[in-house]
């Protein structure tokens, strides 16, 4: 069990790009994408969490799942001033972000307590093998737009922080590893058709743009190694035996970690317009 930090940092994103890296277009449209799925599905998370909280009956799972819920509140309101600040200059996007909300709120209706759970333990479990790989290359990916990048250094370092917490309350409460594996494929179903939709929705606003940006063919600037050893965790995360604590975390973690601790601006953290100086990065 991690203590869990709930960190309000003021993000400020007045007038940014929708292609806030140059560098990487492709992969700035898929963070785009991911900021609208964020408001979504950490929604989703936290009514989960809220209504399985009077099924706890041991006081540290209980105060791990608030904790949780209260880290995920903030990734939910952060992404949404990243996505009003794109919406307030392309009035067409709020259609990607209604859409991605109204998937999530009808998934909640159609299914079980139990399901949503599971959802949120088994989608959260590969997040850690996920997040290492865009963070430990980060040179590649987050060269843009510094109050863009930070946004998302921020959200993958709390997602690893709290790597646990979703399997942690899943098996207290159910326990039932073939309910929640025999799902999983649907999980990832509808986090496609979610994406999907953001997706259609991003390529109507922006028709000038090419069409594969909003593929994202980014992660070939990535060593095939890396993505394999990437893979190889996600696949490990569902074993039964997988325990998210005991995963590898990127070194970039605890550097993160450290420039938050010294009271540095996590707002400029990396990228173009940095306000950390390099010094400081490094003794991190």
């Amino acid at each position: 069990m991690i203590e869990l930090k709930v960190r309000r940092i003021p993000f400020d994103f007045k007038g940014v790009d929708f292609v806030w890296n140059k560098n990487n277009p492709g992969f700035a449209i898929t963070m785009n994408k991911v900021s609208f799925f964020a408001i979504a599905f950490e929604k989703y998370i936290c009514q989960a969490m809220r209504d399985v909280e009077p099924l706890i009956k041991d006081p540290r799972v209980l105060q791990e799942a608030r904790d949780f819920r209260a880290q995920e509140g903030l990734h939910s309101m952060a992404p949404r001033k990243h996505c009003k600040a794109l919406i307030a200059q392309t009035p067409a996007l709020q259609s990607a972000l209604d859409r991605a909300v109204a998937l999530y709120d009808e998934l909640y209706a159609a299914e079980p307590l139990q399901y949503h759970i599971a959802y949120t333990g088994g989608l959260e479990s590969i997040f850690t093998p996920s997040f290492k790989l865009m963070l430990d290359h980060r040179e590649h990916l987050f060269n843009g737009d510094a109050r863009v990048a930070s946004l998302f250094l921020w959200h993958f370092c709390e997602e690893i922080e709290h790597r646990s917490s979703g399997l942690m309350v899943y098996d207290h409460v159910y326990g039932s590893y073939w309910y929640r594996i025999s799902r999983f494929k649907g999980f990832m179903a509808h986090v496609g058709k979610v994406i999907g939709a953001i997706t259609e929705e991003m390529q109507k606003a922006f028709p000038e743009l090419p069409a594969e940006l909003f593929a994202d063919k980014s992660s070939y600037k990535m060593p095939r190694i890396a993505k394999l050893k990437s893979l190889f965790g996600i696949t490990m995360s569902q074993m039964p035996w997988h325990d998210p604590e005991h995963q590898p975390l990127p070194k970039y973690f605890e550097e993160w970690s450290a420039i938050y601790d010294s009271g540095a601006d996590v707002t400029r953290v990396y990228g173009e317009g940095s306000t950390v100086r390099p010094a400081l990065a490094a003794a991190a």
